[in-house]
């Protein structure tokens, strides 16, 4: 089985968290040219209230031609080097990682309103950071359904989620508390946070 049991995450909290904490998915689509998938990275954002993602793209974003189908939603956190030194010598080298798969059906949404609405969304999130906030409505109406038109808004409804946390789970609790004491030596928090 892999991965294996002790590194796979059912903990839907955690997956939400990773999820918001690192938003940039990159987005399996199936391509029918080559048998493989069709791979595009696109920040979203998770409704909770009505457990769905939603995102917009560039009008020829081949995302576009997925409505109604479903798609693999991939998020990683951080990841780091695990180096012997991190357990007194008790590991061997190795990879720390957390990731989350999300298979979702995609709606590509129609309604002026319902861009309008996940445009407002979408900025006000992720311009929280910044002071003072941009804010959609400061751009004239006429411009905004200008941009509209060359964008394709998206909602996309998970139906399975995985998570695929490498965090030395293997390990005993006397190692892996050293390992997260190391880490956060190391000034990696956000993987130790995960320990």
């Amino acid at each position: 089985m892999y991965p294996p049991m002790h590194f796979q995450e059912h903990d839907i909290k955690r997956l939400k968290a990773l999820v918001e904490q690192f938003p940039l998915a990159s987005i399996l689509m199936p391509s029918s040219q080559s048998g493989l998938n069709t791979i595009c990275h696109v920040p979203v954002l998770y409704e909770h209230s009505r457990n769905v993602f939603m995102a917009h793209v560039a009008k020829n974003n081949p995302l576009t031609q997925c409505d109604e189908h479903s798609v693999k939603l991939l998020f990683n956190g951080d990841n780091c080097y695990l180096s012997p030194s991190y357990s007194n010598n008790k590991t061997l080298p190795s990879w720390l990682y957390s990731s989350v798969q999300i298979t979702a059906k995609v709606v590509i949404i129609k309604s002026d309103i319902e861009k309008e609405k996940i445009m407002n969304q979408l900025t006000t999130h992720f311009e929280q950071p910044f002071k003072p906030m941009w804010n959609i409505n400061h751009v004239p109406i006429r411009s905004r359904q200008v941009m509209y038109q060359q964008l394709s808004f998206i909602e996309f409804t998970p139906t399975h989620w995985s998570g695929n946390f490498k965090l030395s789970q293997n390990k005993s609790p006397d190692v892996r508390a050293r390992i997260k004491q190391s880490l956060e030596l190391a000034n990696k928090h956000s993987i130790a946070q995960l320990f």
